[in-house]
C-alpha cells in the first residue's frame, strides 16, 4: 500500500514544466508494450535515454513512474555493462514461484470443480488448503496456463427432465422448424414478459464521481404477452399494466388468426399454424384450448420446466438488454421504449434476432455433475443442434 501511495505522490510532485516530458515518456512506454515488450523493459529503455541526457535520478523516477532506487541501480549498471546487456531480461532471473507445477495442476482442478467468482476467493482457498499466500495477479497467471477464465454461469431448472426435452425436440420441435422453413407451416413461440419501471435498467455511468438515480416510490409493471414467428421474426403482442390471464391469451390467438387471414386471404387459414408455449395455468385451461381448436391453431406445450425450448425467452432477454440505462418516471415513455424495440424485430433488428433464434436449441441430456449441484456439458455438446 505504501509503495502505491509513493507512486501516486510522485506523480503529483512532478513540476509543471516536467509534465509534458512525463506525458511523452509514458506514451512511449505504452507504445512499446503494444509490441509485446514487457513494461519493465520499456521503462528501463526510457530511463536509459533520460540518464544519457543528464537528468537526475529523482526527476527520472517521477517521469517514468518508478522508484529512485530503481534508477540509481540502473545508472550503476550502465557504468560497467554495455547498454545492449541491460535491455535483456534473463529467463528465470525473477523470484522463484511459490507454486510448483504439481500444485498448480491441483489448484486448477479445484477451481474447475467448485464455484469461485473472484480471484480473491481462489487466493483464500489456496491459503486455507495449501497454506500458501499468493497475490490475485499470481492466481490469474496460474489460471491462464490452464485456459481457465471467468465465464457467465448457466442455470439448470431443478425439476427439468432432460430425456423429455430431447424427445420433444426430436419428435415435435425440430420437425416443426423444418416445416416452417419449407413454408408448409407457421411456427410461433409464445410467452409473457414483465417489465418493471424504475431502476431495474440503471447500469453504469461514466464520470469522475458516482452518480445516483432517483428511484420511484411505487412499482408499475408493463406486461407483454408475445408470439414470435420463427421465420420472419415478427412479434405479435397483447399488452397491459395489470395481469396476464387466459383472456389475454385468447385475444392473442384471435390476433394471430386475423393476421394470417389478412396477410394470406381466406384460404390461407387452412395452412398449419403451431404455437409453442409453456405450461402456465392461464395458457393451458379449457377456454384457451377450445378457442385454439376453433381457430385451427395447434398448441404445442413444452415439457415442464423447459424454458430453453421456448425460444422467445431469448428475445425477451434481448429486449431487456436493449432498454436504455435510464430510470423512467413516465410510464407512457417506458411503454413506448419497449414497444419500439419489439417493433423492430422483423426489420431493423432482424439480423440480430436471427443470430439469437435459429435451429440450435440447448439440451441437457449429456450433462455431467462435477460436484453437488454443479454441472457442466461435455464440450462436444455445448452447442446442441440435433
Amino acid at each position: 500500500m505504501a509503495k502505491k501511495q509513493n507512486k501516486s505522490q510522485a506523480a503529483l510532485d512532478v513540476k509543471i514544466e516536467d509534465r509534458y516530458i512525463r506525458g511523452i515518456a509514458l506514451e512511449i512506454i505504452a507504445f512499446l508494450t503494444l509490441f509485446f515488450i514487457p513494461k519493465t523493459l520499456a521503462v528501463r529503455l526510457v530511463s536509459i535515454l533520460l540518464i544519457a541526457v543528464g537528468m537526475s535520478n529523482k526527476k527520472i523516477a517521477r517521469i517514468v513512474d518508478c522508484s529512485v532506487r530503481t534508477v540509481s541501480t540502473l545508472r550503476g549498471l550502465m557504468k560497467h555493462n554495455p547498454v545492449a546487456c541491460l535491455l535483456v531480461i534473463k529467463k528465470g532471473s525473477g523470484r522463484k514461484s511459490k507454486v510448483d507445477q504439481s500444485l498448480a495442476d491441483q489448484i486448477a482442478e479445484d477451481v474447475r470443480r467448485a464455484r469461485y467468482s473472484t480471484l480473491r476467493q481462489i487466493a483464500k482457498m489456496i491459503k486455507k488448503s495449501y497454506e500458501i499466500t499468493i497475490s490475485e495477479s499470481s492466481v490469474m497467471r496460474i489460471l491462464r496456463k490452464y485456459n481457465i477464465r471467468k465465464l457467465k454461469s448457466g442455470s439448470l431448472p431443478a425439476k427439468a427432465d432432460p430425456e423429455a426435452q430431447r424427445k420433444f425436440y426430436e419428435e415435435t420441435l425440430h420437425p416443426l422448424m423444418e416445416k416452417a422453413k419449407n413454408g408448409s407451416a407457421t411456427l410461433y413461440f409464445m410467452d409473457a414478459s414483465h417489465f418493471i419501471m424504475g431502476s431495474d435498467y440503471t447500469g453504469c455511468f461514466y464520470g469522475d464521481v458516482r452518480k445516483h438515480n432517483k428511484t420511484l416510490s411505487g412499482r408499475q409493471r408493463y406486461n407483454v404477452l408475445g408470439c414470435l414467428d420463427f421465420i420472419s421474426k415478427k412479434v405479435i403482442t397483447i399488452t397491459n399494466a395489470t395481469y396476464i390471464r387466459a383472456v389475454q391469451v385468447c385475444r392473442l390467438l384471435v390476433k394471430i388468426y386475423k393476421f394470417h387471414k389478412s396477410m394470406r386471404g381466406e384460404n390461407s387459414i387452412s395452412k398449419e399454424v403451431h404455437v409453442v408455449l409453456d405450461n402456465a395455468r392461464y395458457q393451458k385451461n379449457k377456454m384457451v384450448t377450445k378457442l385454439a381448436e376453433k381457430l385451427n391453431i395447434v398448441l404445442d406445450f413444452v415439457p415442464p420446466y423447459s424454458p430453453n425450448l421456448n425460444l422467445i425467452e431469448r428475445f425477451w432477454k434481448y429486449v431487456k438488454g436493449e432498454i436504455p440505462e435510464h430510470t423512467y418516471n413516465d410510464f407512457d415513455e417506458f411503454q413506448n421504449v419497449i414497444d419500439t424495440i419489439i417493433s423492430k424485430s422483423d426489420n431493423e433488428a432482424k439480423d440480430q434476432i436471427d443470430s439469437l433464434i435459429g435451429e440450435k436449441v440447448q439440451l441437457y441430456d449429456g450433462i455431467v455433475e462435477i460436484s453437488e449441484g454443479l454441472y457442466v456439458l461435455p464440450k462436444k455438446e455445448k452447442k446442441e443442434a440435433s
